[in-house]
């Protein structure tokens, strides 16, 4: 299950990447905001963020192990921006990470980290 949401999220967050940098969809080549697809806040830093989450993804779910990690890490992490996207919306005029962005990173890092945690231990794991 892990491999499969891993994979599939790799590439929704590749996909967005790209497309932020497309300025007929909202995207942005600076540090000024778009709305990209009249939903989300991004920057030239989100996007390039956006990137290597997808790069990560994409890469790291080939293997069982791999997606597990890459599940669990960025399901933590991306409850965590979730969060302090309440607290700072534009991450101290860096990242906007408020309104829309908010729910997009709790509901794919929910979505990540109970896949990540629901694998199966690996091996190695299990012998220790």
């Amino acid at each position: 299950m892990a491999k499969t949401i891993g994979m599939v999220f790799g590439w929704i967050y590749l996909i967005v990447g790209i497309a932020g940098f497309v300025p007929a969809l909202g995207g942005s080549f600076s540090m000024t905001d778009g709305l990209l697809l009249g939903v989300a806040h991004v920057n030239v830093l989100h996007n390039i963020v956006h990137l290597v989450v997808g790069i990560a993804g994409v890469t790291m779910s080939r293997t069982d192990e791999g997606a597990g990690t890459f599940c669990k890490t960025f399901g933590v992490i991306l409850l965590l921006i979730g969060v302090i996207g309440f607290i700072t919306p534009d991450l101290f005029g860096i990242l906007p990470i408020g309104g829309g962005d908010v729910w997009i990173h709790l509901i794919t890092g929910a979505i990540l980290a109970v896949a990540g945690f629901a694998a199966a231990p690996s091996r190695n794991a299990a012998a220790s």
